[in-house]
């Protein structure tokens, strides 16, 4: 007999075949989906009333709830909670919670309406689609970036990147003229728009239909750039550096992607220490993402970054990584960038000439936890890692 029993791991749609080979009823098998998975939802700063009758409700549905005993005797006044159950359950705890006080309504709601990024980034005139993960080349124009400063110096040599890139498949071209390595200098926006503008102006020279996006984080060289034809502003400050920045892209109708950075370039990386990464990160991105609305930008030209190894720790990096999914409860598609990044080199104890192969892993990790931009200097081989995890997990191409 005991050679007769396995334990299934399977996908959405490996769990359909399945079903269907014993035999399960067809209006039952969206049923069984959705009790395949447990999901974690973690909810900040519940009043403790409330954690208690979500408590209570979640386990009168088979669900359940993490909470503190100190819940019990009624304090602190406000605690974290996690709730566990299936998508089933959730939707039945949702339709108990909705009559509940202490705002639970909101809470009802969220259960069983989770965010999801928006399939495609609106970029003035041009849409992408982001049904599929897209690949951003990185088009460096500084001398001094940690791995590729000052290669691209010479015409000769930036015409074949670009032309390169744009073979390999990047859709997205992101032009640098400012480095932003761990204890990197600020230059000036004359300076950095000088290193920018023949860059830009062969991109969309070479391709009128490339999304071209600019990282930089003052708003004179971003309204520089967007007048020459850019269509996207990377801005790792997140809108903070310059208080202008906003009302530059939001009056372009640019797109924007904010960054998480704790500190500045020239300071990030001195004994950074989190209490909650990605609590913070998360609370972070939420409020500049709002503001970013405040200011005019559109909700489908936001993009959100976590920032990997701007103010991160090895450990850190690697706890982003694995729990990526949980940024996309904020409703924007999720950018990485990791290309020879110092962490991959204190992992595999390779100089950033060395990183190609720990690059293509961390990728390959991410596009599975969920990232919607890959940001790569190496773009053909960022686009066959992209290529093989979509057709291994891409159920609908199969």
């Amino acid at each position: 007999m005991k050679d007769r029993i396995r334990r299934l791991y399977p996908s959405a749609g490996d769990f359909e075949k399945e079903m269907k080979r014993i035999g399960v009823d067809s209006y039952a098998l969206g049923i069984f989906q959705q009790k395949k998975e447990t999901l974690l939802i973690k909810i900040d700063a519940c009043r403790i009333e409330a954690a208690n009758i979500i408590k209570q409700d979640a386990l009168s549905v088979g669900a359940d709830c993490v909470l503190p005993r100190s819940a019990i005797s009624g304090r602190p006044d406000k605690t974290d909670i996690i709730v566990i159950g299936t998508q089933r359950t959730l939707e039945k705890l949702s339709e108990k919670l909705k009559e509940q006080p202490f705002g639970l309504k909101e809470v009802a709601e969220a259960l069983i309406s989770p965010l999801e990024p928006p399939r495609m980034i609106r970029a003035r005139d041009k849409v992408v689609d982001l049904s599929s993960p897209v690949i951003m080349g990185i088009l460096n124009r500084t001398p001094d970036s940690f791995y590729d400063g000052g290669y691209y110096s010479e015409q000769q040599e930036l015409d074949k990147r670009v032309e390169s890139m744009l073979e390999e498949g990047a859709r997205i071209i992101d032009i640098g003229g400012e480095s932003t390595r761990p204890g990197s200098r600020e230059v000036s926006p004359d300076e950095e728009w000088e290193r920018i503008e023949g860059a830009l102006t062969l991109v969309r020279r070479l391709d009128s239909e490339i999304l071209i996006s600019v990282d930089t984080r003052k708003s004179e060289v971003a309204r520089r750039s967007l007048d020459a034809g850019a269509d996207m502003i990377n801005d790792v400050s997140a809108l903070t550096s310059d208080a202008s920045m906003a009302e530059a892209v939001a009056s372009a109708h640019s797109a924007v992607i904010l960054m998480h950075m704790k500190g500045t370039p020239e300071t990030m990386q001195k004994e950074p220490s989190y209490e909650d990464l990605m609590a913070e990160i998360f609370a972070f991105l939420k409020e500049r993402s709002d503001a970013a609305l405040r200011a005019g930008i559109l909700g489908e030209s936001v993009l959100i970054d976590p920032g990997i190894g701007f103010g991160k720790r090895t450990e850190d990096n690697a706890e982003i990584i694995r729990r990526l999914r949980e940024l996309k409860s904020l409703g924007y598609p999720v950018v990485m960038g990791l290309s020879r990044k110092s962490f991959i080199g204190r992992l595999t104890g390779k100089d950033p000439e060395g990183r190609l192969w720990g690059t293509i892993a961390a990728h390959t990790l991410s596009l599975i936890n969920g990232a919607d931009v890959i940001r790569a200097h190496d773009v053909a081989a960022a686009r066959q890692t992209l290529e093989i995890v979509e057709g291994v997990l891409n159920e609908k191409k199969k």
